[in-house]
């Protein structure tokens, strides 16, 4: 497994290193924002992790020396893993339940901290959990399950401009738990996909400029959708050309 890329590193979350406030804050964080770490039967992040495909630490590589140790980095010093100058920057993971591992599918998710968002971070991060998935694990679809929320529209960014594309909105699919005295309330959930030809055809798809929004995505995903109508139409004769209008019916 690839573990580092320009800027980040992945470390294994486990028991020698996951027993930090840092971590804490973003596991709290996950469990208000996140489909799978809310809906996780023991809502604790050690045990989240145990039960994910993969739950890796990002940490920015110029914070950390890292060597490679198996199929992971970990760093050279363990007691600089939680010192001022090493603190991990977000969490990165990959789920499936049985059914999905059985169809080749899984779930990803990643949370960076607020002060290293808007950097590039968690593209790097996303892109080494998903060349895991695809290239080791060989799964052939993996979606990102998006709750309205306010962290909403940049997730839903990252994702499309990573080349996950829109499959639909399921209303008030997901109830979020009472927490802190606020009364638990159903949740829309989004759901974003990348299949594994269209991992392999990353480079020749990447958008160039802005990355689009959703809205760009659903539009195009119209006229796709418009034009394969029209042709079936055509193919079985159902446009006929009216001469006195020059119109289709």
């Amino acid at each position: 497994m690839l573990t580092q890329s320009q800027n980040v590193a992945l470390s294994p979350l486990d028991f020698s290193n996951y027993q930090n406030t840092f971590l804490t804050v973003l596991w709290n964080e996950l469990m208000e924002g996140a489909v799978e770490p809310m809906q996780a039967p023991v809502p604790y992040l050690i045990n989240f992790a145990e039960d994910c495909l993969l739950c890796a630490i990002v940490m920015l590589r110029d914070k950390y020396e890292v060597s490679v140790s198996g199929d992971f980095t970990i760093p050279l010093e363990e007691e600089e893993e939680v010192s001022n100058g090493g603190e991990p920057i977000g969490l990165v993971y990959v789920t499936a339940a049985p059914a999905q591992s059985a169809a080749q599918e899984a779930n990803v998710g990643i949370i960076i901290s607020e002060s290293h968002r808007r950097k590039g971070y968690a593209c790097e991060a996303v892109e080494l959990a998903l060349k895991w998935a695809f290239e080791d694990l060989k799964f052939h679809r993996i979606q990102a399950a998006l709750m309205d929320d306010a962290q909403k529209d940049r997730a839903m960014r990252l994702f499309v401009g990573q080349g996950f594309r829109h499959e639909g909105t399921r209303r008030r699919s997901v109830l979020k738990p009472e927490r802190r005295g606020v009364v638990g309330v159903w949740k829309d959930v989004t759901y974003l996909a990348m299949l594994d030809t269209e991992w392999a055809l990353r480079n020749m798809l990447k958008h160039k400029g802005p990355v689009p929004t959703l809205w760009d995505e659903m539009f195009a995903r119209h006229a796709r959708e418009r034009e394969e109508m029209v042709k079936w139409d055509e193919k079985h004769d159902r446009v006929r050309k009216v001469s006195s209008t020059e119109t289709l019916r």
